[in-house]
């Protein structure tokens, strides 16, 4: 049978968990039980250890798990390519599909499938910019290591003109302004996550403006990032007070998203299952054609549908 090889050192903030405990939240594709079957199994050792479910984990040790093949998991394939030339493509991305590999999606993410599945295929697409695996919108490709690296350069410098549409909680007052608060790494967190560290957190920089209320509880924004810091939007929008509909992880504790992780709620009409966010411009100058380049992506039709169907509720009420 095929397997996949995982390896992981415990942090700080898992230290003292069964190794089954340890291994679902750091994994979450997985849940406990399936995590406790590959222990019993005599897959999962720690410090070359073969474990048992009374193993604990410390800080430091260094845990692998030798899984089985469990197939690529079903994502989101249903992106479209809204540019491209012998230089650079441009990808609207749907929710629910990664950018790149990680664990058991190494085969089902963005730049594999247009590497090597998609037909025509661009086997030499580098990715330029990240989505999360539920943002949705523009993603940006270089076709040449040159470009690729012009254009980094420009992402890195603030260069790029990145616009953003979100529904977040509340109604922000003032209705347009800037957040400019640092953002690291949260230390002690079981769920990895990014908040506002004032102390050695890295300088974020993003401006809002309200395009319009939707309910008395809930307001479109547009959102520029002048600096890309993993999860920046999600982070400040959460800091003031008004974080963006659907985005469990920065509306909960650690707890609570682990259980909502491995037991969802039912959907409903006025709910999502992801955070609505979708990158809906990029304008950047092209580095052969010496020009300003402009990527448009309409609204998601998840968060487009959500918007739609939060006004036939508060029509009929």
């Amino acid at each position: 049978m095929a397997t996949m090889k995982v390896s992981s050192k415990v942090p700080a903030a898992l230290n003292g968990m069964s190794v089954a405990d340890y291994l679902a939240t750091r994994f979450t594709y997985l849940p406990e039980t399936s995590w406790r079957e590959l222990v019993q199994e005599g897959r999962i050792s720690c410090n070359g250890v073969i474990c048992i479910l009374t193993t604990t984990v410390a800080r430091g040790d260094t845990i692998h798990c030798d899984m089985p093949d469990f197939g690529a998991p079903a994502v989101n394939l249903d992106y479209t390519i809204v540019y491209a030339d012998e230089w650079l493509i441009g990808v609207n991305k749907p929710a629910g599909l990664r950018v790149h590999s990680r664990g058991k999606f190494v085969n089902a993410n963005l730049i594999y499938h247009l590497r090597h599945v998609r037909q025509p295929s661009y086997p030499e697409a580098h990715l330029v910019n990240r989505l999360d695996a539920d943002t949705s919108g523009l993603v940006l490709l270089a076709r040449d290591k040159a470009v690729l690296r012009q254009l980094m350069h420009q992402f890195a410098g603030g260069l790029v003109t990145k616009d953003y549409l979100a529904v977040v909680k509340g109604r922000p007052c003032p209705a347009q302004g800037t957040i400019s608060l640092p953002i690291g790494p949260v230390k002690g967190a079981r769920v990895p996550r990014y908040g506002i560290d004032t102390t050695l957190g890295k300088t974020a920089v993003t401006h809002y403006q309200t395009v319009r209320e939707l309910t008395d509880s809930l307001t479109l924004l547009e959102l520029k990032p002048e600096t890309g810091r993993t999860h920046q939007l999600r982070v400040h929008m959460a800091a003031i007070g008004h974080p963006i509909a659907g985005d469990a992880l920065y509306s909960m504790n650690d707890d609570d998203y682990l259980d909502w992780l491995h037991n969802p709620p039912t959907p409903t009409p006025t709910t999502l299952q992801r955070q609505a966010l979708h990158s809906h411009q990029l304008q950047f100058f092209h580095p052969i054609l010496k020009t300003t380049c402009t990527l448009s992506a309409p609204l998601a039709s998840d968060i487009a549908q959500f918007i739609k169907n939060l006004s036939s509720v508060s029509k009929s009420t």
